[in-house]
């Protein structure tokens, strides 16, 4: 498979999304829409991962990892400029190259490798990857003889009525040899009133020459649908956050009711977890094993949950470590704190980690008990098997002993440790 790269047009304006920000650059399940198209081709290990961005949008370089190679369309002039831009970068010892968009981000891995494998398999010029439309207008129709071959596309706007009427139709993305791609991109005029060069043009120069052109059909039509206004944008937001439950109900998680649990694209949930309704978990949260999340709850970036922990209602957590067999079941709030093993944390409970300048840091120790309606202001330690009595304010630096209890507001100690008394009295 290594014997191609890849190179995927981002350049587009996106005027449709009405939004300042670049298209690929939207977020679906905190994650790009650009790499979803990149994450998938690298799964199949190319040589070489090309990414061509306008040079209006240069920010769209912010969102792409290192091993991305980023180049830029001077101006909007096509498909083929686009990648006319990005041939420098094909690698030499490359046969074939795969042209793909950034904002096509439902296109699996699998798909990709099909449409190689099949342009291999066929040993053609070009494949093109097609996809069959119920409602294909807006669309180029592919062409085929009597015999099934692939002839030419042809865009909606110039079919006749006989054509409209066919329901295949370009997805955009292909498979070329390299050496023919690059000549052929020599030969394409800018044959229309915008002066722009498409990528289809070339199909008919490679023709005349006699070089074979095949089309391979992909049977799920929405993996090649892109995204070109908000509408479009929140249907395939619903189909990415689908794949996304489906995945991680087949690793062993239950979700109790799909349509309205939320998980973000990089968030790890463990086997044997349960999440309840209208639960939302972001990117980088980490869930162990065996875990309750929700109803109503929200897990924030940098949470990290430990095997058997149980997080309930109206609660919100933030770049916060939880250990195994704590539970935190009612409306309360923990941000940048570390917890300990079997704590109980009261319903109410609220963590003031900001203190208007800076985040600081709070410890929950094991086993420790935490009252309904308590308030720990960072930075503190609350102490092994310690317990905060309900309502109580324990302020900040103001630690609590391991084996102690404290109440009221603010806190006092009216228990010492079993160990701080006995020395006491010897």
């Amino acid at each position: 498979m290594s014997s191609f790269c890849v190179v995927i047009l981002a350049a587009g304006e996106g005027k449709r999304m009405k939004s300042e920000l670049p298209k690929v650059m939207h977020e679906i399940c905190a994650k790009p829409l650009v790499n979803y198209v990149v994450d998938a081709s690298r799964m199949l290990s190319p040589k070489k991962i090309i990414v061509v961005i306008g040079r209006k949008r240069p920010q769209v370089k912010e969102v792409l990892s290192k091993d991305v190679r980023v180049v830029y369309q001077e101006k909007p002039l096509g498909t083929a400029d686009a990648v006319k831009a990005a041939q420098k970068e094909i690698p030499s010892n490359v046969e074939h190259v795969v042209v793909l968009y950034g904002d096509t981000p439902l296109i699996k891995e699998q798909t990709i490798r099909f449409l190689i494998d099949f342009h291999k398999e066929k040993s053609v010029s070009c494949t093109v990857l097609t996809t069959f439309l119920d409602h294909p207008r807006g669309y180029g129709r592919v062409l085929r003889n009597e015999a099934g071959q692939f002839v030419g596309i042809v865009e909606d706007k110039d079919a006749s009525y006989q054509q409209k009427n066919i329901k295949e139709v370009n997805t955009g993305m292909y498979c070329f040899k390299k050496d023919d791609l690059l000549e052929a991109l020599c030969h394409v005029k800018p044959l229309n009133v915008s002066g722009e060069f498409y990528l289809t043009d070339a199909f008919g120069w490679l023709l005349k020459k006699n070089k074979r052109i095949e089309a391979c059909v992909v049977e799920e039509s929405s993996e090649v649908l892109g995204v070109n206004s908000q509408k479009e944008f929140i249907e395939a937001a619903e189909i990415i956050r689908r794949r996304i439950l489906e995945k991680h109900m087949e690793n062993g998680v239950s979700i109790m009711d799909v349509s309205t649990v939320f998980i973000d694209e990089s968030a790890r949930i463990g086997a044997g977890t349960i999440i309840f309704p209208l639960t939302f978990i972001e990117n980088d949260v980490v869930v162990g094993e065996n875990c309750s999340i929700g109803p109503f709850c929200h897990l924030r970036p940098g949470a990290r949950l430990g095997n058997k922990v149980s997080i309930g209602n109206f609660t919100e957590i933030k770049n916060s470590e939880i250990n195994e067999g704590t539970f935190m079941r009612h409306v309360s709030y923990l941000g940048d704190a570390r917890v300990g093993k079997n704590v109980n944390i009261g319903a109410g409970m609220i963590v003031a980690n900001f203190d208007g300048v800076k985040k600081n840091k709070t410890v929950i120790k094991d086993g420790a008990f935490i009252g309904c309606n308590s308030v720990l202001i960072a930075p503190v330690v609350i102490g092994k098997k310690a317990v905060v009595g309900a309502g109580s304010v324990v302020t900040r630096n103001h630690n609590v002993c391991d084996g102690a209890t404290v109440v009221g507001m603010p806190a006092r100690l009216i228990t010492e440790s079993k160990k701080k008394s006995n020395k006491g009295k010897a």
